[in-house]
């Protein structure tokens, strides 16, 4: 974090030295595009890659030939009917989204041998066009989906 010269903790006005020094230590410490971010403190639970894949088509009929998914933000843009994604292996606290961006029904599977809610172990779960699963790993072979919450006014118009 820059070191900046404050007028109110000094009690008198600042030399042209002292706002220049300022100006020098927040141009040092400031983020740029391309920068690592640093945090004081990050706890992550289990494997997280916070990676987006914007353009995923998905492929096959089967678990064996889908697309494998390798990001937590997953945006299926190309598919026929009944084509699919598989999830990542399963490792507690993994996060996958996918989002379906296409005109048709799209099928997501869990990674050989798990399951996804209590569909069955190697079983898919249909994702219908223009809509989104978010799935959180809760064992090694166990993923669950997360419901989301609709909000509705007064009128019984949903706001979100």
């Amino acid at each position: 974090m820059a070191t900046i010269t404050l007028r109110s903790i000094k009690g008198s006005p600042l030399t042209n030295n002292e706002v220049d020094t300022n100006f020098t230590n927040l141009n040092t410490d400031k983020y740029q595009s391309g920068d690592d971010v640093s945090v004081g403190t990050l706890a992550v639970a289990g494997e997280t890659n916070f990676a987006i894949s914007g353009t995923v088509s998905a492929a096959g009929t089967i678990q064996g030939d889908a697309t494998a998914l390798t990001k937590t933000y997953n945006i299926v843009t190309t598919a026929t009917a009944d084509q699919g994604v598989v999830l990542p292996d399963a490792t507690i606290g993994k996060v996958a989204t996918i989002l379906n961006n296409t005109a048709v029904n799209i099928k997501v599977y869990p990674a050989s041998g798990e399951q996804i809610d209590a569909l069955g172990t190697n079983t898919a779960k249909n994702l219908a066009p223009g809509a989104s699963l978010t799935l959180v790993c809760s064992s090694g072979t166990l993923w669950n989906g997360l419901q989301s919450v609709i909000v509705y006014d007064s009128t019984g118009s949903q706001l979100n």
